[in-house]
């Protein structure tokens, strides 16, 4: 039996299929890059917000402009979103704080309070300035931070109060400014 080796044969067709297989592939991730956008990717398209000094529905003074203080770094550190006043924002940021709260978190072996947990909870709007839609709107937002019993409030609580502060501040900056 003659001709058993196979021969290498090329079908006719194979050459032209390799070459478009190998153009798609470079062509690709070209294509990912077609489309381009000079939208601002914010929620609603604004580019500017106005932060008046949240409410505050506790007896607890200075917590209010610590919050709209801490925010409005917040956002000028982000970038994304500039911080202005009302009559040139494109929305307006509304802050309201409902709840203060210091628990004991944790107790010694005599019972005795070790560390504090304190939660503050606030409500949160973001309005257009031009006809107030609602953009954003989280009823119950929680942060809190943990502070010894033992140390001074501008050791402990101070740096607590921050800490839940700059947790809802995170959020609040992340869902106003996240693209999708």
């Amino acid at each position: 039996m003659r001709g058993l080796t196979p021969k290498c044969t090329q079908m006719p067709g194979n050459k032209n299929r390799h070459r478009l297989g190998v153009l798609i592939w470079f062509l690709c991730p070209l294509l990912g890059c077609a489309y381009y956008s000079t939208s601002s990717g914010l929620i609603g398209g604004i580019r500017s917000v106005a932060i008046p000094v949240a409410e505050n529905e506790t007896s607890e003074f200075g917590v209010a402009e610590l919050m709209t203080e801490r925010i409005e770094d917040a956002f000028t550190r982000d970038g994304q979103l500039r911080v202005v006043d009302e009559e040139s924002a494109d929305a307006l940021l509304l802050l309201r704080i409902i709840a203060l709260d210091d628990a004991p978190f944790t107790y010694t072996a005599s019972e005795e309070t070790q560390q504090y947990r304190f939660k503050v909870l606030t409500a949160v709007e973001l309005q257009k300035a031009e006809d107030g839609e609602n953009l954003l709107q989280l009823d119950e937002l929680e942060g809190w931070g943990i502070y010894d019993a033992s140390l001074a409030d501008e050791v402990g609580r101070d740096k607590a109060v921050a800490a839940a502060l700059d947790m809802i501040i995170e959020e609040i900056v992340d869902r106003t400014t996240a693209s999708w």
